[in-house]
């Protein structure tokens, strides 16, 4: 390949650059979050391969990784100037940037004073939790035997962001800020499929029977 300038070569390596690192976000206010708690996620309980948990906010600066509902669970790679490390998404922090839960802080910023710290961000595609594959889950605090109504999420889907569900041929929408989709009216057969649409286009599709009902919440500080 030949070109015409150097300013016509520079200009294609930059673009080749960029569309390698185009989730990478830089200078992202992060802040200390001092709780002990499930988050506005409420996470299922469950064996997580990433233990170190953040509030993610909706800051101009967080662009595409602004908080949503479907940001629940999802892993996130973070520096803070101690070099990279992964986190998962547990709660809502609406209005701010990266709320770093204490555990994450310290690791993240080499156990700096309370206050205030400038980050990187990315979308990570490593798995949440110590399985392979997405997984279907109740909602813990929902009614699992309801055959007239269901709470559904999906976790684990190695970076690939919900958006979407039927149930049957049912649709689902986000309950509030949690990663769950309720679905209304019955009575809803116990082998129903459930399909859960991402924003990549792609789905995951899988048996009411198949979902797992667990009870507790996960906790993380």
């Amino acid at each position: 390949m030949q070109f015409s300038n150097v300013a016509t070569f520079l200009s294609v390596i930059y673009i080749a650059f960029a569309s390698r690192n185009v989730d990478a976000l830089s200078g992202v206010l992060a802040t200390r979050h001092a709780a002990h708690e499930s988050g506005s996620c409420e996470l299922p309980s469950a064996s997580y391969a990433v233990q170190h948990p953040v509030a993610l906010g909706d800051i101009d600066a967080l662009q595409h990784l602004k908080y949503k509902p479907g940001m629940c669970g999802q892993v996130l790679s973070v520096d803070c100037g101690h070099g990279a490390m992964d986190i998962i998404v547990t709660n809502a922090n609406l209005g701010g940037g990266l709320d770093l839960y204490a555990s994450t802080w310290d690791r993240a910023t080499g156990r700096k004073p309370p206050g205030q710290t400038s980050c990187s961000v990315n979308l990570s595609t490593r798995s949440a939790m110590n399985t392979s594959g997405p997984r279907c889950y109740y909602a813990p605090s929902s009614e699992k035997n309801n055959a007239w109504f269901k709470l559904l999420g999906v976790f684990n889907t190695n970076g690939r962001i919900p958006v979407g569900a039927t149930l049957g041929e049912k649709s689902g929408s986000f309950n509030g800020l949690q990663p769950y989709f309720a679905f209304h009216g019955g009575p809803i057969a116990g082998n129903a499929q459930v399909v859960f649409q991402f924003s990549d286009g792609s789905n995951f599709s899988t048996s009411l029977e198949n979902c797992i009902a667990e009870n507790g919440k996960q906790m993380w500080s």
